[in-house]
């Protein structure tokens, strides 16, 4: 794990865009598909998907060989519930609604071993069962991704502090939650919020973090937007819904054809 994520921080500290996906399907077979396609990172969801730590433990197992970091979406910025994900053998995590420099600190402490954090030491996992002669150990503060997730304009507000916290790796930000704080839910394209949006994403870039919309894109035009404003971080899509045009595409095929 930790050479996965060195070879992903390399790419990211050379400005180069990453590709990425969402994953919600709670499938060790569709993460085992996933995990081969050649992406740079997966986020799980688990806030808005039905995982648990036995299937997380076995879908982490389909990325065993791969370039691909594994990361998750825990359900709330919580101590315990980040300690349990790590130890896992996730390569980072994403906090939801994570919006002041308080608690974007609260995220990285929960990440980190002291004296910089406060983990706990249970590595078994990671350390490939304590036979990795101390790596994980050594590497896992400056490794580990922790990354926030911006959903409230007061994030915005505040994003020259949230960005000066140390050990703050990505920032990805949640348009739709977003898009309520300015009394607009759900509508993403308000102006508003784009101004709240463009102001993360500059300052974020100027502070050299990676960020993200944190939106999956499925056209050329999305992704071309994406990078022109700063973005690295790109997620190409989404399990379900993926699976979910697929299929539709299939059924649509066959009421087409005489």
């Amino acid at each position: 794990m930790i050479k996965r994520l060195q070879k992903l921080r390399k790419k990211l500290a050379a400005g180069e865009a990453c590709p990425g996906m969402w994953m919600q399907m709670c499938s060790p077979m569709s993460a085992e598909i996933i995990a081969d396609a050649g992406l740079d990172w997966v986020i799980f969801d688990s806030e808005h998907h039905p995982f648990n730590p036995e299937t997380l433990f076995h879908i982490l197992l389909a990325f065993r060989g791969t370039d691909t970091v594994p990361l998750i979406r825990v359900p709330w910025n919580d101590t315990v519930m980040i300690k349990q994900v790590l130890d896992i053998g996730f390569g980072g995590i994403l906090t939801p609604n994570t919006n002041t420099p308080e608690e974007v600190r609260r995220a990285v402490a929960a990440c980190r071993y002291p004296p910089v954090g406060i983990r706990g030491a249970g590595w078994t996992r990671p350390s490939q069962y304590s036979r990795d002669g101390g790596e994980y150990i050594r590497e896992a503060n400056e490794s580990i991704i922790c990354a926030i997730q911006i959903e409230n304009v007061i994030g915005a507000e505040q994003i020259e502090e949230i960005v000066r916290v140390p050990g703050l790796d990505w920032i990805m930000t949640g348009p739709t939650d977003m898009s309520g704080t300015v009394g607009e839910f759900p509508n993403t394209r308000h102006p508003d919020l784009q101004k709240a949006l463009g102001r993360i994403f500059k300052v974020a870039r100027e502070a050299g973090i990676p960020c993200s919309s944190g939106m999956p894109l499925y056209t050329a035009e999305e992704i071309r937007e994406a990078r022109a404003a700063g973005q690295q971080l790109i997620a190409v899509g989404a399990d379900v819904p993926l699976l979910r045009g697929a299929v539709d595409n299939s059924l649509e095929l066959f009421r087409k054809t005489p």
